[in-house]
């Protein structure tokens, strides 16, 4: 069976997975002042301190419109209200800045209410050096599928001389639109494009109801060289 990449047809996009598995810990709002917002986040004894500054840690951050700048401190709760702060090991504090590259490859202080811009509301928060980037919590992936399937809906719908690459490759089966199928052209199009890609048309139809071209094909050929 052949492997591709999945395409939405109905979109024309690539199906992207999100392969994020991650805890979600705590977030919450503490103060604003005249210069900053201040939240903390609350993680188990347990977590890895190593992990902020690899992975990161996940949160969720409910949308606010201010537009301030944000820090935040990570709290290590070790039960009975004993929550002990990790040290900002760059100046001494509690305290971490943070920052995004929302804007290309340079830091920029991230504002409350520019999160929106980069997640609805999952985010992910790394340390380095001192500063807290925030990203969102996305870690996409493609997805690869059995392609038949989607080989024949693809081919179906180019229109030949929209790929530069390959000019008369594609049935275009929207130029076909009400046509007698018998009398159009399209069989004899159809078995010259999937005879082109190593698969045999048995049959063809038009179903009136649902208006969906029916093929029935044999992709014995096709999969035989994979």
């Amino acid at each position: 069976m052949r492997k591709d990449i999945q395409i939405n047809t109905r979109i024309g996009d690539i199906v992207l997975r999100n392969r994020s598995t991650l805890n979600i810990y705590p977030f919450k709002w503490i103060e604003e002042s005249d210069l900053f917002l201040t939240a903390q986040i609350t993680v188990p004894s347990s977590f890895d301190i190593k992990q902020l500054y690899t992975i990161g840690v996940k949160i969720e951050i409910p949308y606010t419109p201010v537009y301030k700048p944000i820090k935040i401190r990570i709290g290590r709760d070790y039960g009975g209200d004993n929550i002990r702060i990790i040290i900002n090991p760059t100046n001494n504090s509690e305290w971490f800045e943070v920052h995004t590259r929302l804007y290309g490859s340079h830091d920029r202080i991230l504002h409350a209410s520019q999160l929106i811009m980069i997640s609805p509301n999952y985010y992910l928060i790394q340390l380095n050096e001192g500063i807290a980037y925030l990203w969102a919590d996305t870690i996409s992936d493609m997805v690869n599928i059995n392609a038949n399937i989607q080989n024949r809906n693809l081919l179906l719908q180019c229109v030949p001389s929209n790929n530069y690459r390959y000019p008369t490759s594609g049935v275009g089966l929207i130029k076909y639109l009400h046509a007698n199928l018998s009398h159009s052209g399209l069989a004899e199009k159809l078995q010259t494009e999937f005879k082109d890609d190593k698969v045999e048309i048995i049959n063809a139809a038009f179903n009136s109801y649902s208006g969906d071209l029916e093929l029935d094909l044999d992709f014995s050929e096709a999969d035989a060289g994979v």
